[in-house]
């Protein structure tokens, strides 16, 4: 297992091909692993080879080190930053969710850090800000942290529910990865109340009203389904970047980095 040191030494578990900083960096969403991206930095590097590249976990996920909560998301955009190193013709970023948030803020931070960024569904949410009970974390509190064995994980997220509409490859990672063998059995890798403290987290932060500080350009990728991003809240974080481009994929919702990696492969490799 391949690890750098995230902020303040935090141990980051890492995989790709950059052997110092990358050219695109991908960070994953809340709950999920680094190798959920394989499959679309692979269709990107079989195009673009000469570019090299490096996905993470995010603290408390997949092998990356343990936390408690709570799990607040600066450090994450920290993490970013410390992760990548210096770049002196800048990275392209590439985030889902609670990854997009982080590279935005990381830019905010560190301006120029980036050359361009593919933000796909950020969470980034305006004032009034402040950590909060959410739905979303009421659902990863009674997530089940045990299965006897792979097989049984694989069945339960293939048969039904949001995991149904993955893509297969990726499904396979997440129960490969996202999981792993454990004392009881296939275990899940990110503790259930630290994704709910993310959650509960995810307003605690101020970046919505650093947005018009962004300088690089952005290409802000959401699902033609999003029960996220849509309507005034989508155009007004639209309005909230000095240059950005609007993105909207067909038939999928707020995991379309899972259930078509292909078509986010195809949008990053237009901007790589």
């Amino acid at each position: 297992m391949a690890r750098r040191e995230g902020h303040g030494g935090f141990p980051i578990a890492w995989e790709g091909t950059a052997e110092a900083s990358p050219d695109v960096v991908y960070v994953h969403a809340n709950g999920f692993c680094k190798e959920l991206w394989r499959p679309i930095a692979r269709r990107v590097a079989d195009r673009r080879p000469d570019l090299s590249w490096l996905s993470f976990d995010l603290r408390g996920h997949g092998e990356s080190g343990r936390i408690e909560p709570p799990c607040p998301w600066h450090p994450l955009a920290l993490d970013v930053l410390a992760v990548i190193g210096s770049a002196a013709n800048g990275v392209l970023g590439v985030g889902h969710s609670v990854g997009g948030a982080s590279l935005a803020r990381a830019e905010i931070l560190a301006p120029g850090t980036f050359r361009q960024l593919v933000l796909i569904e950020p969470i980034l949410f305006p004032p009034p800000h402040g950590r909060a009970e959410t739905p979303l974390a009421d659902i990863a509190m009674l997530r089940r942290r045990v299965f006897p064995d792979r097989a049984a994980v694989h069945d339960r997220f293939s048969s039904a529910g949001p995991f149904s509409t993955w893509d297969a490859e990726v499904l396979d990672l997440y129960v490969d990865h996202g999981w792993g063998p454990g004392p009881e059995g296939w275990t899940i890798r990110c503790e259930p109340r630290v994704e709910a403290d993310y959650y509960r987290e995810g307003n605690n932060v101020d970046t919505w009203d650093h947005l018009p500080e962004v300088g690089t350009p952005v290409v802000l990728v959401v699902g033609e389904r999003s029960d996220t991003h849509h309507g005034e809240y989508l155009e007004a974080l639209v309005d909230r970047f000095r240059d950005v481009e609007l993105v909207i994929v067909e038939g999928t919702g707020h995991l379309a980095p899972m259930e078509v990696p292909g078509a986010i492969a195809d949008i990053v490799d237009r901007v790589v």
